[in-house]
């Protein structure tokens, strides 16, 4: 969901810069309401990721369909570029091995493009626009809610306890099992501050629970509209959102919240949002970053044992600033 975010930036830029091109999306299906009310995008392709060969035999059928020309591939890893291989299009355009997460997924493609700035899923798809629209500019994304989508956001905060019209703080959830998830000594940081303290857990932590007398939103599957409708909510309010480097915090921060991201075993300058204030530990171990899933640590996931008022700025990633070539 993150990396999908990442790149709606630079899909956005594209119709702005090439309006006359007709812009067709593929997802996840579990991602297409994020994809809704975007201009630009004409079509949207839904592909099933666990439906084996018989989903990737409708995504062909899809595709070929629109009869495409020119297949970006805008997140330079096997699935993406398998998907603008599908779509039949003779010319596939992704990011240039270096730059890929499976260097030899180019093979799929029929050329390649460097990356003038840091491995970021926002400069990478950027760059890759380019191909098509050189005076496309690198943005953040930006999702928009409906009113009744914020009103419907408003009433599931009011549900869960929180008031609101008022400032108040999320804090989305992770699983306990997961280095990058938040932990509990910066939880417990938040609700110290005096400020009314909103958690959410999302359809991956329905086992994962809250400390006790601590609000909780759980959203079911299906759900991304709301989480967009509560990013414009606490934009109006004045509230914010403290997180772990997940996928809520990306579409948080694209609606239009203030979002401070604790950063753990991740690199800042390759996934944070680019609207978000990124923190790290103030004395990170010297196994950090790292991209492991399972924390290997003797000690546990102690890169991410800080508080938002221990952690240290990271640097700026910059692409956002970098004029077109």
């Amino acid at each position: 969901m993150g990396d999908l975010v990442q790149s709606l930036g630079a899909v956005q830029a594209l119709h702005e810069a090439r309006p006359e091109l007709e812009i067709a999306f593929v997802t996840q299906r579990e991602n297409v309401p994020l994809l809704e009310g975007l201009s630009g995008i004409r079509h949207i392709v839904a592909h099933d990721r666990r439906g084996g060969l018989a989903a990737m035999a409708r995504t062909r059928r899809m595709l070929r369909a629109l009869c495409c020309d020119v297949a970006l591939d805008l997140q330079g890893n096997f699935k993406s570029a398998v998907c603008a291989f599908l779509s039949g299009a003779r010319d596939r355009i992704g990011a240039a091995p270096p730059f890929r997460q499976e260097p030899w997924s180019r093979l799929l493609l029929t050329r390649t493009v460097l990356v003038d700035g840091p491995h970021h899923p926002g400069a990478i798809a950027t760059a890759v626009v380019r191909a098509l629209a050189p005076q496309a500019r690198a943005q953040a994304a930006q999702l928009a809610a409906t009113a009744a989508e914020e009103a419907a956001a408003a009433a599931a905060v009011q549900a869960a306890g929180v008031d609101s019209r008022q400032p108040f703080t999320v804090i989305p959830l992770g699983r306990p099992d997961d280095p990058r998830s938040l932990q509990e000594l910066a939880i417990r940081a938040e609700l110290a501050r005096g400020i009314p303290v909103l958690l959410l857990a999302g359809p991956g932590e329905v086992g994962v629970t809250a400390p006790t007398g601590v609000p909780i939103w759980r959203q079911g599957r299906g759900e991304l509209r709301q989480l967009i409708g509560l990013g414009r909510l606490l934009r109006r309010v004045g509230g914010s959102v403290v997180a772990a480097d997940q996928g809520p915090a990306h579409v948080l921060a694209a609606a239009g919240a203030p979002v401070t991201v604790l950063f753990g075993p991740q690199d800042p300058m390759r996934t944070a949002p680019p609207t978000a204030l990124a923190l790290q530990h103030p004395s990170p171990p010297s196994c950090m970053p790292c991209r492991a899933r399972v924390c290997r640590h003797e000690r546990g996931p102690v890169c991410m044992a800080f508080t938002r008022a221990d952690g240290k700025p990271a640097a700026a990633a910059g692409w956002l600033d970098a004029p077109s070539p």
